[in-house]
């Protein structure tokens, strides 16, 4: 094992956590017995009720908790995502065997605020199936440069950052994206796309999926995930049925979500079924049915049909 994968390691991390919480207890005692020692003479010099000392030594360990939980637990983000846009195009082509298959090209773009001076927005996306490539995963803006980790890890989660060729100041605003195209030439994938708020708070969230006329599913759903207590998965909490949106000029057929100030413990999206899959099974009835076919669990609401907001 190398000295920085054992630096790295837990019982490191917590080992740092526990001396800076060692220091912050020996200097919380020194300044206690420090104050005690001052603020007797004080007292006895003024002539003020002993109250007044008790009251100085509790202020003094609330800010050395305060002190803890800022340098030790609390993680600010890095950015925040003010507004997410995720768009799917959905097209069946014809493959080399002569069978059918579909090919996705995947665009999000996204306008984050920094909280603190940063350089690197990451982002993250996960595909079920088997693909190929077509397009590599490519920065929307040519002044930013993406940075692929182009591997899976252990979530399934393929980790990307873009290059902001430059320190981006607190408060300050910048527009991101991604494109990548690929086909499920070798396993399907399965019928959904859903964008997370990755934890962070969101302002406005849209995912749109969009499809060939010819080729449009038989009936899709908006779907809300939400994280599991393990948090190495989601599981699925509404689907109401969402209605497609023509255009009559492209032959093209889109269905669309759109939500403000998302939660940002669950993911949203669209499901759909195409011509040649059975239907989908109702719920089964009762408090597990019931739930699943309600519009909000848990204080998660979705969408209003397309076009209204």
């Amino acid at each position: 094992m190398s000295l920085r994968r054992l630096l790295d390691s837990t019982p490191a991390r917590l080992a740092r956590q526990s001396s800076d919480l060692l220091q912050l207890v020996v200097l919380a005692g020194t300044a206690l017995v420090t104050v005690y020692g001052v603020g007797t003479t004080w007292l006895v010099a003024l002539r003020l009720p002993p109250a007044t000392l008790a009251v100085l030594a509790a202020l003094l360990f609330a800010a050395s908790v305060a002190t803890y939980y800022v340098r030790c637990v609390y993680r600010p983000p890095d950015f925040l995502i003010e507004e997410l846009d995720g768009s799917l195009v959905v097209t069946r082509v014809r493959g080399d065997d002569g069978r059918d298959h579909h090919r996705y090209a995947y665009t999000r773009r996204q306008r984050v605020r920094a909280t603190r001076q940063i350089r690197l927005v990451g982002v993250r996306s996960h595909w079920s199936g088997q693909n190929r490539v077509v397009e590599e995963a490519t920065s929307l803006f040519p002044e930013h440069r993406l940075l692929d980790g182009a591997v899976a890890e252990e979530d399934g989660r393929v980790y990307r950052w873009l290059y902001l060729l430059g320190p981006l100041a607190r408060g300050r605003r910048v527009s991101v994206g991604i494109r990548q195209v690929f086909e499920d030439v070798y396993a399907p994938m399965k019928p959904y796309y859903r964008e997370s708020c990755e934890e962070r708070r969101v302002r406005k969230l849209s995912v749109r999926v969009q499809f060939d006329r010819v080729d449009a599913p038989a009936e899709a759903w908006q779907v809300v995930w939400r994280r599991t207590r393990s948090g190495s998965s989601r599981q699925e909490v509404a689907r109401t049925p969402c209605e497609p949106r023509g255009d009559c000029v492209t032959g093209k057929v889109v269905y669309e979500v759109t939500l403000r100030r998302p939660d940002p413990d669950c993911a949203y999206g669209i499901w759909w079924r195409w011509p040649d899959d059975p239907p989908r099974r109702r719920p089964a009835s009762g408090p597990a049915g019931a739930a699943t076919r309600r519009a909000g669990v848990d204080g998660v609401t979705l969408a209003p049909p397309t076009g209204r907001r």
